[in-house]
């Protein structure tokens, strides 16, 4: 954790929308999450150790050899052509069709987060956005100072229902709704149809702006895959993409598909951001999807992540108490958890660390702090051996405290 500030002689210094900036639980997590003596279920890390090194070597050796000079250099702010053309090909796989001209390279996609905040928020603006959301989005968007209209999640995604009887008694209308439709972060459901077809119809007869986030579409382990919001409609929506799931969060390459006015505003902000995204990365990431190692990718996480999810699932049902209930993921990395009302995870939170296991706290993922008998876990980066010890000790955790609850009555 970072270290307490008595004071700040720098107050006086800072601009009003400071105020509006509030750490990620993750991160904070991470200096406790990275001791080698914690199983750690807080962070949403792909297995990257399961990829075949030498692959990636070979294409970073061949980048470095055929284009040194141009992969140290700046690059154009929009991206690499080729590797805009690479990515399209990438969405194809999920039935998206896209012109490179509508795309944008970003330095991640929470770059990309960043930027649409920015552009589209001013302080007390409306904003829609899931409940829970994703923490990476919340920080982006609230920096801003929106006004978070929170509608609720079920195992088939956003209600759109609520969402309707919002947008019918709001006087003013929100600058854009967030959804991760795809094995949420981090309820871990999928959107159905009839929601995706709803929400549609929403922003056509509301003239709504959908902001639609896609990191893990390709991450399925069973079921019929639904295509992207953005197939069906590319003026209402913008797409959100990331490499960081199918080849590497190191590599920091994410996009956006979006109609062509918003991706000359995007782009003109990210040139006072960061002039451009690393041509280095970028010309990685184009010689990889070259090569079709992302799919070779996909055939190797793809099992071991779906033997770590039922892992997990397998070690919930027989170490959490009855009174707990979770979804069931058919993709994705993680598994949200509703304890009893009366539990606070986030006060929790230190008794599991001292049993050596760690989770984000279901309040982190709502802009109004509730959700406190929420946990996420992830299960994509511990091993199942790691998956069953942990949550066993988790599971201590919960029924001690369950039971201190109880003998106070104040479980009811």
């Amino acid at each position: 954790m970072s270290p307490e500030i008595v004071f700040d002689p720098y107050t006086r210094l800072y601009s009003e929308a400071t105020g509006f900036i509030r750490s990620s639980a993750v991160r904070d997590l991470m200096s406790i999450t990275g001791r080698p003596d914690i199983i750690s279920f807080a962070g949403g890390l792909p297995f990257i150790r399961g990829l075949p090194p030498e692959e990636v070597a070979a294409v970073m050796n061949d980048v470095m050899k055929d284009n040194f000079a141009e992969a140290l250099q700046y690059g154009a702010t929009e991206g690499l052509e080729s590797l805009k053309t690479g990515l399209a090909g990438v969405m194809s796989e999920e039935g998206l069709r896209s012109e490179t001209e509508h795309i944008l390279i970003t330095t991640g996609s929470q770059q990309a987060l960043d930027l649409l905040g920015r552009i589209f928020i001013d302080a007390g603006d409306p904003i829609v956005m899931e409940g829970p959301s994703y923490i990476g989005a919340l920080g982006a968007f609230l920096a801003n100072g929106p006004r978070v209209i929170t509608i609720p999640l079920d195992d088939m995604g956003m209600r759109t229902d609520l969402l309707e009887t919002e947008l019918q008694r709001g006087a003013t209308p929100p600058k854009f709704v967030y959804v991760v439709p795809n094995f949420h972060n981090p309820a871990g459901v999928t959107m159905s149809p009839e929601r995706r077809e709803h929400l549609l119809k929403l922003a056509g007869e509301f003239d709504l702006l959908v902001i639609e986030d896609n990191p893990y579409g390709l991450l399925r382990f069973e079921g019929e895959p639904y295509e992207p919001i953005a197939s069906h409609d590319s003026r209402h929506v913008v797409y959100l993409g990331t490499l960081s799931k199918i080849v590497s969060p190191g590599i920091r390459v994410g996009w956006v598909l979006a109609p062509a006015p918003i991706i000359e505003k995007v782009t003109t902000l990210k040139q006072s951001a960061d002039l451009c995204s690393s041509s280095l990365n970028q010309m990685f990431a184009e010689a990889y999807l070259a090569r079709g190692l992302w799919k070779k990718n996909l055939e190797i996480l793809v099992p071991i992540y779906r033997s770590r999810r039922d892992a997990m699932l397998e070690a919930l049902g027989e170490h959490f108490p009855a009174e707990a209930h979770w979804t069931n993921p058919q993709g994705g990395l993680f598994i949200w958890v509703t304890l009893p009302e009366y539990l606070d995870t986030g006060k929790m939170l230190p008794l599991a660390i001292e049993q050596k296991v760690a989770y984000v706290p279901g309040d982190a993922f709502y802009a109004d702090g509730t959700g406190a008998n929420n946990m996420r876990l992830n299960f994509s980066y511990p091993s199942e051996a790691q998956i069953s010890e942990g949550v066993e000790s988790l599971g201590k955790v919960i029924r001690k405290e369950m039971d201190l609850y109880h003998s106070l009555g104040l479980d009811r």
